[in-house]
């Protein structure tokens, strides 16, 4: 039975933003984010919180039409703060809710359980709002295929590229990495296989806490494309677009995937399952991984021309 995955709007990139900082908030869309992450966790002191949450509240109703995605990074679990962060950030116009420091299933249930309630009582559709978790210890890791399948409304996850040197992920594995040791592909693989075993294709790849090595950034960002990762984050502004354009297909991709769907497309017209193509032996595994590419970039308001049709197996 051929695997199911998890459909959702295609994002590039997003941008993190304190959550007390409404005018920050505000003007964050300027920066060309496919997406913005309002903190409430810890950009935020455990003082302003209150005044945060009524400022995040603000900044997704003032940005409601926006075509870029609205999500908030909530404070976890056993905090004492979470349940007052979802009453209130769950308002028409957010997206989805990050949960800080992840570790159980049951976690992500149990949210699942308290945005469907929120959602019911508050004239909002059913199951809309995401859920992201982000795991932030070993625990936390080792159950990310779990976290995945506590919920269908998670439809991206994160891991591919390693973790942020000196973030909690770190060194709750004890690792001491810098930005692109390659030590760091083991623990940027794993977490790759488990969510896209349950179904997430968009998966996050890694970000730097460093905020001028913007060649850095992109030497991050190729790595993580390359292990799987179809999105990043950032801190900063002027990371943003290094990472869309990092995780936007190149023209040369665009124009090699519709030449081989082409093919094929004229291959299945003569009755042909497979076809020689510059050396290389077309199939229908090559044609969906052309079309997934030539997606990607119409999502992203990309023109990627005419494709023929090809009528593709299940399985």
């Amino acid at each position: 039975m051929p695997q199911t995955f998890r459909e959702a709007r295609w994002y590039r990139s997003m941008l993190y933003v304190p959550g007390h900082k409404l005018d920050w908030m505000l003007k964050a869309p300027r920066y060309g984010a496919d997406a913005l992450m309002f903190d409430l966790e810890d950009s935020v002191e455990i003082g302003q919180k209150a005044g945060a949450r009524k400022a995040v509240a603000a900044a997704i109703k003032e940005l409601s039409a926006g075509r870029f995605g609205r999500f908030v990074r909530a404070n976890g679990w056993r905090t004492g703060y979470l349940l007052d962060d979802l009453n209130a950030v769950v308002i028409a116009g957010l997206d989805g809710v990050a949960v800080a420091k992840t570790e159980d299933p049951e976690q992500i249930a149990a949210l699942d359980l308290v945005l469907g309630d929120f959602e019911r009582s508050r004239g909002l559709p059913i199951g809309r709002i995401e859920i992201c978790p982000y795991p932030e210890s070993a625990v936390g890791r080792y159950n990310s295929y779990r976290l995945c399948m506590a919920s269908q409304r998670v439809k991206r996850a994160g891991g591919a590229g390693g973790p942020t040197p000196g973030g909690d992920m770190a060194r709750s594995l004890g690792l001491q990495l810098n930005d692109l040791t390659d030590e760091g592909i083991l623990f940027g693989a794993d977490p790759v296989v488990q969510v896209r075993a349950a179904g997430i294709i968009h998966v996050e790849g890694a970000m730097t806490a460093k905020l001028d090595d913007l060649d850095l950034v992109r030497r991050i960002g190729e790595r993580s494309k390359r292990m799987g990762a179809s999105w990043a984050s950032a801190i900063h502004p002027s990371h943003i677009p290094i990472i869309n354009e990092v995780y936007s297909p190149s023209q040369n991709e665009i124009n090699e995937a519709r030449e081989i769907v082409s093919v094929l497309a004229e291959a299945t017209a003569r009755g042909e399952g497979a076809v020689r193509h510059k050396s290389m032996m077309l199939d229908y595994a090559l044609v969906r991984t052309a079309m997934e590419v030539l997606k990607r970039a119409q999502e992203v308001g990309i023109d990627v021309g005419n494709i023929p049709k090809v009528e593709l197996p299940l399985i």
